[in-house]
């Protein structure tokens, strides 16, 4: 898959809180369905290191945005709600695989997110995109690990055919 790289243009407060809080969100929804859906020790306990992160930034971003006066989705949009039901849907055999490779898609856009959020002209916003960058950064080695853990081949072939989480930041599937 060819990659292209998205400029990191600044984003607007707001938008930053709603698209970062639907992330994390949907995030923690496929962690618990991870935890309740795998047979593997491996899937479980990374599933539940991101549901404990997820939720660290998901409230940093709420604390900031009472702050500042700016809404927080209080449940996922229609988007999200699709994402995980999709993943609901996977046969036991193709939920561990389809999980990792979920979150390998969500770090890069989660990356480009909070590298966009460091540039929001609001100091304790932009601070906490570079909080949320350093979890995703161990989130990162975590996710090789697992798909190293659960599907050695696949995580083979995806390597050379994608280098997905070697990219510079800012890259992103076209």
């Amino acid at each position: 898959m060819k990659r292209e790289t998205i400029p990191l243009e600044s984003i607007l407060p707001d938008t930053f809180v709603t698209v970062a809080s639907l992330a994390c969100r949907t995030a923690i929804q496929l962690g618990h369905l991870a935890v309740m859906r795998t047979g593997t020790e491996a899937v479980r306990q990374f599933a539940e290191q991101i549901i404990a992160d997820c939720g660290k930034t998901l409230a940093d971003i709420a604390h900031i945005a009472a702050r500042k006066g700016l809404a927080v989705p209080d449940d996922l949009d229609e988007e999200h709600r699709r994402v995980v039901e999709q993943m609901n849907e996977k046969s036991a055999g193709d939920f561990d695989s389809a999980y990792a490779l979920s979150m390998v898609d969500g770090y890069h856009k989660a990356a480009v997110l909070y590298r966009r959020g460091q540039r929001v002209k609001n100091p304790d916003i932009s601070a906490m995109a570079s909080r949320a960058l350093i979890l995703l950064e161990a989130r990162k080695q975590m996710i090789n690990s697992l798909f190293e853990s659960i599907a050695p081949q696949d995580w083979a072939l995806m390597a050379n055919t994608r280098s997905d989480m070697n990219d510079p930041p800012g890259a992103m599937p076209r």
